[in-house]
This record gives structure tokens, sequence and C-alpha cells, in this order.
């Protein structure tokens, strides 16, 4: 939305894979604007222009964790945990949503984006959904393109080429934050999972484009051959490699090896690891420990997973480190 009353999406719905409902206020009631397929196909049909309350009516949404209806609108409070099902004498159990509410800039209305949560999970809502990617959009892509700016700038008063490795730089943090959201918005055709992908071969080549600083690999030999997308299977390396160089500590070993006793994979380090309370939210979208990332990088690898029809699973090293393990794969 903009503030000329322009109705402008924040997010292209139509791709996003959970259910998602736009509104705009109407007199002061916020009211539906649209809805995308996944809240169709998930609560039934929503017609346009009805109140906004009454869409928990209208697909057996009940409110049990947070009341304050100002939510709704987007002005405070806003995240709530809705289930399905009735309430009172007729309450049964239901698919419970974690709601984010995306206020649009100015008063003119938002999105409703309903993050399914695991069953039988009840969870402190965190800072995840449809407004950190749209952060990251307009925030995180805006720091690498002004420092191209600053430096072609420079390069254009002073001659020296020097600033171009800098321009080529912000250029490649640009395009990687680009696939990254692409990646978390569009469908399952984002991933070919149909060539025969040599896994020892797709880590080293993913360690070579990382910035690794003083940290090293160890790489064994017998890591499985898999059918799979070889540039997905390579950010998932290049993204828990970053994981582990910007989180592990000075000096860290990553080890990429297979499991023991199933087939799979594992990507371990020897840093600091990961605490237990933060391993069920780290695959967020948005969640980070570091006030410079975007909090997208392992939200990538869970998507990457599941889309080739593996699990994932965090775990920790003998040292305390992190471990990140692989399963459900079939090797070649």
């Amino acid at each position: 939305m903009t503030e000329d009353n322009t109705t402008m999406e924040p997010f292209p719905i139509d791709q996003w894979p959970d259910p998602v409902c736009c509104f705009e206020i109407d007199t002061g009631t916020p009211v539906v604007e649209a809805v995308n397929g996944a809240f169709e196909t998930t609560f039934g049909s929503i017609t346009p222009g009805e109140p906004v309350r009454t869409v928990f009516e209208a697909v057996d949404l009940s409110i049990v964790l947070g009341t304050n209806n100002r939510a709704v609108i987007g002005t405070e409070d806003d995240r709530l945990i809705v289930e399905t099902g009735k309430v009172g004498s007729e309450a049964k159990s239901g698919d419970q949503y974690l709601l984010r509410v995306v206020p649009s800039d100015g008063d003119v209305g938002g999105v409703l984006l309903f993050n399914p949560l695991p069953a039988g999970v009840a969870r402190e809502p965190s800072e995840v959904g449809l407004d950190h990617v749209a952060s990251v959009i307009s925030h995180d892509l805006r720091n690498p393109l002004d420092v191209a700016k600053a430096r072609l700038r420079a390069a254009r008063e002073t001659g020296e080429a020097e600033h171009f490795e800098h321009v080529s730089d912000a250029h490649d943090r640009m395009e990687r934050i680009i696939e990254d959201v692409l990646t978390l918005a569009r469908g399952s055709d984002v991933v070919q999972p149909d060539e025969v992908v040599d896994l020892g071969s797709a880590a080293k080549a993913a360690w070579n484009v990382v910035e690794t600083d003083a940290a090293t690999i160890v790489i064994e030999e017998s890591l499985p051959t898999v059918v799979g997308d070889p540039d997905r299977l390579g950010r998932l390396f290049e993204n828990l490699f970053r994981n582990a160089v910007e989180h592990g500590g000075s000096g860290v070993t990553v080890t990429v090896g297979p499991l023991e006793e199933t087939t799979g994979f594992y990507v371990a380090d020897d840093g600091r690891g990961i605490p237990p309370e933060q391993r069920d939210r780290v695959f967020d979208p948005g969640f980070s420990t570091d006030n410079h990332g975007t909090g997208l990088g392992l939200s990538i690898v869970a998507r990457i997973v599941d889309l080739h029809g593996w699990s994932v699973e965090i775990t920790d090293t003998a040292s305390g480190g992190a471990r990140f393990e692989i399963t459900g794969i079939e090797a070649r």
C-alpha cells in the first residue's frame, strides 16, 4: 500500500507458500482486499470487502492466545496464535497458526500472514514472517546498493580502478539476497532435483565462493552421490558454511561427512554452537542473532531441504559446536 491509497502488495502473495490475507482500511474498518491461493486452499473462500473480524468466523478460526483486537488492524500486539475449530462445548483440536499482522506504510491497510505451527507446539511469537522479507528487500538491499553507488562515484572522481572491486562485491551481495528471497517466495518449481550431484564436489565448490577468513574445512571422501538440484545444493552448503564462519568464532573448523546410522550427511563446526532453546527458531525467516544478518540463510537451507523431500535437524558436536544433519536422501 502507498500513502496515496494506490494498491500495492508488499510481496507477491500468490507466490507465498503460506496463507495470506491483504486488508485495507475502509472508513476506519479493516476489510478484506484479497487472499492468496494458499489461504483459500487452507481455510476456504473469503469475499473481498468483508470486515476482517469476520474472517475468523467465516473460516472457523478461534483466537487462543492474545485477545487484543487491535492486532487485527496492525497497530499493536501484532502476533496471535489461532487454531481451527470451535470454542466452548464444541471445542476441538486443530491446526495452529502464528498470525503475523504486517501493516503497510501509513494507515491504509496491511497483510495478515498465517505461519503454520507444528502439531502440538505452542511457542512464543518470534520475529518472523512477511514483514522481515519486506525489510530485506527495502533495507538490506539498500546497503550494498549505497556502497556500489559511492564506490562508482569515487572511481569516476579519482580514476582509481580498485573501487570497481568493491562495486562488484556489492553486486554479488545484492544478487545473493535476491536469490534467497526468491527461494523463499516461489513454489516448488524453484528446485529442480533431477541431476546426479556428488556432494563432496558440491561442498568443495561452495567453500571456494564463501568468505572463510581463518576458517578451515574437512570434507570426508565417503560422502554420497544424490539426485538433486546442483545449484540449490550449492546454496545449501554456502549458507551452512557462512553460518559456521559468522557464528562459530575465529578459526572455526567445518566438517562435512556422511551419517553413520542412516543415509544422509552432516555439516558441523567446532564453534560456539546453537543453544537448544534457539534450535526451533533458527530456520524461521528473519531470525538472527547477528544485527547485520538478514536472518534468511538457514531458512533457505530448510526450504531447499524440504523441496528435495529431505529433513534437517540441529544437534551439537562433541566440542559443543553446531551440527546440521540432513536425512531422507537416497544415495546413487
